[in-house]
């Protein structure tokens, strides 16, 4: 998941395992319920008391991350019955791609080269897709060509797809450079 040596928060490993699986459906209150009102059910004192007390503090560590995710407006949240529905805001998405590129394992076909020619007309996109190369860990190697060692190409060819940026950039593998970017 990560880079050796590099450790990510639990922030960025919670927003993205929600970009991953989509659209969760996250449930809190049937534990909370049977806590509240079957008290009988859980004897304290042994092993499967402690077990439970775990699990309520991995919950309450996990609220406490999905409101910290809420207020940095990463994600949406929202009910559905007595269901919490979360979704990925469009800041949540930019940050989940850009941790897909950067920590994105060594691709074994070479290099994920990426050479674009967006016009002047769609300056923003351009802009845009420059700083997601920058951000996601692209080390420029001349005007409009970017190069990864990680294996980029399905990250970038969905991304490319969706934006409808196809007819503007190109994206392969690239092993046999003259010279690479220090």
């Amino acid at each position: 998941m990560a880079k050796e040596g590099v450790l990510l928060s639990t922030t960025k490993i919670l927003l993205r395992c929600l970009a991953e699986v989509g659209g969760i459906g996250v449930d809190f209150f049937n534990l909370i319920y049977d806590v509240k009102f079957h008290r009988g059910w859980y004897v304290k004192g042994g092993h499967s008391y402690v077990l439970e007390m775990k699990k309520l503090q991995q919950e309450k560590y996990a609220k406490m991350t999905l409101n910290q995710l809420r207020r940095s407006n990463y994600v949406k949240a929202r009910y559905l019955g007595n269901k919490l529905i979360v979704s990925l805001t469009a800041k949540g998405w930019n940050h989940t791609l850009v941790a897909k590129l950067r920590y994105a394992p060594k691709g074994k076909y070479g290099y994920t080269v990426v050479i674009f020619d967006i016009p002047q007309s769609q300056n923003e996109a351009r802009r845009q897709f420059r700083w997601l190369l920058k951000q996601g860990g692209f080390v420029k190697l001349q005007q409009s060509v970017w190069i990864s060692g990680g294996d980029n190409y399905l990250t970038l060819k969905n991304f490319i797809k969706e934006m409808k940026l196809e007819s503007w950039v190109n994206v392969f593998y690239g092993t046999n450079f003259l010279s690479l970017p220090k």
